[in-house]
């Protein structure tokens, strides 16, 4: 019989593993049409950024904005890796700012902003009036609490489902013992399916950029956008609604613990795991990851309530014990596997594990999980054997601690579950632009009520670039009067003003070819309004 039900769960397993849509990582910008900061003679058509995989765009997800902040009329779209904003025909010379949100491969939402020059840059930029992107830093807090309480719930229902149909078999357990072990797999059920619902929304309102007010609104159940949490969703309505029909029978109900696999298993339809290669395997890897948290958590859980009631009867103690180390033991080895290779084939590197807020998280997880571990090895082999060993008085103390343990085992599970909920909202890899990007050369100097931040970029060559950022003294960019004149010299060359391009607020860029090595100085000439033009000195190394 146990042999038929493994057979039929790793069935269960292999088709929802199959099921995940295939990926290559979690999506980047690589290119855009025009580039970064280009001045262009004449208005383009259309403005088309290219991804490393495909992408999809949420409603409104790509907006332009004039050098006043105000919107234009686009329309854009993706087609495979590539998004296309078709721009109005009338553009005037000027600055614009395209600001940009899709979904990549693996549900999560990515955003980033493209400026362009026309004829010659705006001399200067407003914000957006309409606010351009919402801040997601809220919603994915929202997310990972909302995920975190989905994995307690679903893993306990899960798991409790499993230690009734098999870890308490046999046992003679008292009415209300079964009836609170039943109340508490059905509990855990609702409150999985209800989170799950919740989910979907919380999905599709952070996948849009809505923010909490969209969690109400129709477009956040768009089954473009949530169609893998509406799967989830049905996965679990379906699997624990079995599990817990027919977990009250006497005997051991195969569909019951199927349909317990198959929600258990349902979040592996979702999350970074679908978006590396190979697919399948991951996909399974992450589900029996899963099952054997779940069947840990359900497990203890199961104790904490069913011990007491053996006070007294320490054979039926030590044969329930025994057959949840039993499962324990293999669970820590498939624990250890499926998380290392996940958490290898997810991070792609070591360094992930320090330079990554997902890596950091990850070693918090393994952490708990050794710790855990510890107190299970402490269980089976130091309490575990004073429960079957020894006079009446000491196997009874023996197991009162033992449920102690238990108890702190649960509570431990729990975090790290906690933890797990957190760590699945986080993108595994750092964009590959910030990892490269190479350090610069900045001065400061103040004037008046401002202060004028010169950097170099630490490029190879005597082909660099000069940033030259107005701050007022709080560190934010002030926007100008006009465009600051911006002259070069060393001890023997002197360039003269060179031509700066405004890229953001208070912000200008001009690229500069030094003919000689050496300390150079940067004087920069700032047009407050029509009568204030202080003048500050900077100094920058030229390698």
């Amino acid at each position: 019989m146990i042999g038929r039900v493994l057979t039929a769960v790793l069935l269960a397993g292999l088709l929802v593993g199959s099921g995940a849509a295939p990926a290559s990582a979690h999506a980047s910008l690589i290119s855009s049409d025009p580039a970064e900061g280009a001045v262009l003679p004449e208005a383009p058509d259309r403005v088309t950024l290219t991804f490393d995989e495909p992408v999809s765009v949420v409603d409104d997800g790509v907006k332009a904005y004039d050098a006043a902040g105000e919107p234009l009329d686009i329309d854009a779209g993706a087609r495979d890796e590539e998004v296309i904003a078709d721009l109005p025909g009338d553009l005037a010379d000027g600055t614009y700012v395209v600001v940009w949100r899709v979904v990549s491969s693996d549900g999560h939402p990515i955003a980033g902003s493209l400026t362009f020059h026309v004829g010659a840059p705006s001399e200067s930029v407003a914000p957006p009036r309409d606010g351009g992107t919402a801040d997601d830093s809220a919603m994915r807090n929202v997310a990972s609490v909302v995920q975190a309480i989905s994995y307690v719930a679903l893993l306990l229902a899960g798991g409790l489902t499993l230690f009734l149909s098999w870890t308490a078999r046999g046992l003679r357990l008292r009415d209300d013992v079964r009836r609170r072990l039943l109340l508490l797999q059905r509990g855990s059920a609702a409150v999985a399916v209800v989170v799950a619902a919740l989910g979907v929304l919380v999905s599709g309102a952070y996948q849009r950029g809505a923010g909490t007010s969209g969690l109400l609104e129709g477009a956040s159940l768009d089954p473009a956008l949530v169609g893998d949490d509406l799967t989830v969703l049905a996965l679990q309505v379906v699997g624990l609604g079995l599990a817990v029909v027919l977990a009250g029978r006497p005997s051991p109900s195969l569909a019951g613990d199927i349909g317990a696999a198959l929600a258990v298993w349902s979040p592996a339809l979702v999350g970074h795991t679908r978006a590396y290669e190979p697919v399948s395997l991951l996909v399974l890897t992450d589900a029996l990851h899963l099952s054997a948290g779940a069947a840990w958590l359900g497990g203890l859980a199961g104790l904490a309530v069913t011990l007491p009631s053996l006070a007294g009867r320490e054979r039926e103690s030590a044969l329930l014990l025994s057959r949840f180390s039993t499962i324990a033991a293999g669970l820590l080895v498939v624990l250890a596997g499926a998380g290392a290779l996940l958490g290898w084939r997810i991070l792609g590197s070591w360094g992930g594990l320090v330079d990554t807020t997902y890596g950091r998280l990850l070693l918090v997880k393994v952490g708990i999980a050794l710790v855990v571990a510890a107190v299970a090895g402490w269980n089976r082999f130091v309490l575990l054997p004073r429960v079957t060993d020894g006079p009446h008085e000491a196997r009874r103390r023996a197991t009162y601690a033992v449920r102690r343990v238990v108890l702190l085992e649960g509570t431990l599970l729990v975090a790290l579950l906690g933890v797990t909920g957190f760590l699945v909202e986080q993108p595994p890899r750092a964009e590959p632009a910030a990892a490269t990007a190479p350090a610069s050369t900045v001065a400061k100097a103040v004037v008046d009520d401002l202060q004028v931040l010169a950097t170099l970029d630490a490029g190879e060559g005597r082909q660099r670039q000069l940033v030259v950022q107005v701050q007022d003294l709080g560190g934010e960019p002030v926007d100008l009067h006009t465009r600051p004149d911006v002259v070069l010299r060393s001890a023997d060359v002197d360039l003269g003003a060179v031509p700066v391009v405004p890229t953001g607020a208070g912000t200008f860029v001009a690229d500069i070819s030094f003919p000689t090595a050496g300390e150079w100085e940067v004087q920069v000439s700032l047009r407050i309004d029509e009568f204030e033009n202080p003048v500050t000195t900077l100094s920058v190394e030229v390698e």
